[in-house]
């Protein structure tokens, strides 16, 4: 029976001897890749930590026509704060914010078949740059 076959012991094949450990040390040249990027390596903390507060800038026909108006919009986490989002702002696009306007969508009721379900909620923040101050988000849009 082949099923009992794998529990009996095969005495027809040689027993296999543990091999000798050679003793020899070989050194191993690591070459490191060169990173080409226009971000430079070092990251400060205040820009990671702007990096994850700010998710993305809007990109609509609102937030265009007040861009014009020196006013950005940009979609934040939900626990973020003014005074953090301004200092988000001013270290990472390197301006000075005149004032910062916060704003809480809820989200929009779905209908998936029979089932009722609800988009994500998200946290808009409404930027103001003092004036001559500008950020290039919107060009080309």
């Amino acid at each position: 029976m082949p099923i009992l076959d794998r529990f009996r012991k095969n005495t027809d094949a040689p027993a296999k001897k543990p091999a000798a450990k050679k003793t020899t040390t070989k050194k191993v040249v690591v070459k490191k890749a060169e990173v080409k990027s226009d971000t430079p390596a070092i990251v400060a903390k205040n820009d990671a930590l702007a990096i994850r507060l700010l998710v993305k800038p809007r990109v609509s026909e609102k937030a265009a026509r007040l861009a014009d108006k020196g006013t950005y919009v940009f979609e934040v986490v939900m626990n973020a704060e003014k005074v953090s989002i301004r200092k988000a702002v001013e270290s990472l696009y390197g301006v000075k914010v005149d004032s910062v306007r916060i704003i809480r969508v809820s989200g929009k009721p779905m209908r998936r078949g029979k089932r009722m379900s609800y988009r994500q909620d998200i946290k808009k923040a409404l930027v103001t740059l003092k004036k001559g101050e500008t950020i290039s988000l919107y060009e080309g849009v």
